[in-house]
C-alpha cells in the first residue's frame, strides 16, 4: 500500500525533472561555451610551446607543430630561469598563505569563541579591511617598509602577503569556529587546559576543512600575484608572474616566443593540480563556513 500511495508523487517529481526549462539549457550552453574556449586556449598555448621559433614565425598560429619539441620546456626551465621563478613563487605563496591563515585563525577564534565587549566591532573591522583595495595602500606601505630597512626583497613581499590575506581569512574562519560545538572546549577547560591549549589541540584540528580551504585560496591568489612583486622584487629574485613579464619583454627583441609559451604552461601546473585534486575540499570548506557561520 505504501508503494502504491507513493508512486503518483514519485511520477510527478519525475515529470517535473524532465520538463523543458529554457533557462537552464541557456545556462548550460553558456557554461559549455566558456569551458570550450578555456580548453581551446590551453591547447593553442600547448601547440605553440612545441614549435621552433622559425616555425612559429612562418606558419599559421593555429597550425599543428611539424615536430613536437619538448626541449622547449627544458630551455625555459634552465636558460630562461623559470625554475628560479617557480621556486621563488612557491616560497612566497606558501609562507604568505600559511602565515596569513595561522594569524587569521588566532583572530577568528578570539572573535568567535571568547565573549567580550567588542566582538562585533573587531569582526566588522576585519570586514572593512577586506573592502579596502590594496592598490590604495601600496604607497604608504612601501615608504613604511623602506624606513625600517625592508624596501625590497622577498621578506617585505611575504609580510605583505601575510597581512593582505588576514581580513578575508578571519571572516571565513570565524564562521567555522562559531559552528563548532562548545562541549569539547568546556571539557578541556574543566581538565585545566588554558584557552590557548584548547585552541591549539582541540578547536584548530576541528576547523581543518576551513583552514585547508582558506590556505588553498590564498595560495592560488598569491601564486598569480604580480603588482606587489613588481614593486618589491628585482629580476634576480622574481616570482613566476614577474618572470613571465620579463620573458615577454625579452621575446619582443629576441623572438623567443616558444620559451614564453612553455613558461606559461609551467605556471598553470600548480593551479590545475590544486583544482583537479582538491576542488571538492575547497567547495565543501567554504560552503560549510558560510552556512554555519
Amino acid at each position: 500500500m505504501a508503494a502504491i500511495t507513493q508512486s503518483p508523487a514519485v511520477s510527478v517529481r519525475r515529470r517535473r525533472r524532465l520538463r523543458f526549462r529554457p533557462g537552464r539549457i541557456l545556462v548550460y550552453g553558456v557554461l559549455t561555451l566558456f569551458c570550450l574556449s578555456t580548453i581551446l586556449a590551453f591547447l593553442w598555448v600547448f601547440m605553440i610551446s612545441l614549435k621552433t621559433t622559425p616555425e612559429f614565425l612562418t606558419t599559421s598560429p593555429w597550425a599543428l607543430p611539424q615536430k613536437a619539441h619538448f626541449d622547449n620546456y627544458a630551455i625555459a626551465w634552465q636558460k630562461a630561469k623559470i625554475g628560479v621563478y617557480f621556486s621563488n613563487s612557491l616560497l612566497a605563496a606558501f609562507l604568505g598563505a600559511g602565515g596569513s591563515v595561522l594569524l587569521s585563525a588566532l583572530a577568528a577564534y578570539v572573535i568567535a569563541r571568547i565573549p567580550f565587549k567588542f566582538n562585533d566591532l573587531f569582526g566588522n573591522y576585519f570586514i572593512i579591511g577586506y573592502m579596502i583595495p590594496l592598490m590604495l595602500t601600496v604607497i604608504p606601505m612601501y615608504f613604511m617598509l623602506h624606513d625600517v630597512g625592508l624596501g625590497n626583497g622577498m621578506v617585505p613581499l611575504i609580510l605583505l602577503y601575510i597581512a593582505s590575506g588576514v581580513p578575508f581569512n578571519t571572516f571565513v574562519l570565524r564562521g567555522f569556529f562559531e559552528s563548532l560545538p562548545g562541549e569539547m572546549e568546556e571539557a578541556a577547560a574543566v581538565d585545566g587546559a588554558s584557552p590557548f591549549r584548547a585552541f591549539w589541540q582541540i578547536m584548530l584540528p576541528l576547523s581543518w576543512p576551513g583552514l585547508v580551504s582558506t590556505f588553498l585560496i590564498n595560495f592560488m591568489s598569491l601564486w598569480n600575484e604580480f603588482f606587489f612583486a613588481l614593486i618589491f622584487l628585482t629580476k634576480e629574485n622574481a616570482t613566476m608572474p614577474l618572470g613571465l613579464f620579463y620573458m615577454a619583454q625579452r621575446a619582443e627583441y629576441t623572438a623567443q616566443w616558444t620559451d614564453l609559451f612553455a613558461g606559461i604552461l609551467i605556471t598553470t601546473i600548480p593551479a590545475l593540480l590544486v583544482f583537479a585534486l582538491l576542488q571538492d575540499q575547497i567547495t565543501r570548506g567554504l560552503t560549510t563556513g558560510a552556512l554555519k557561520g
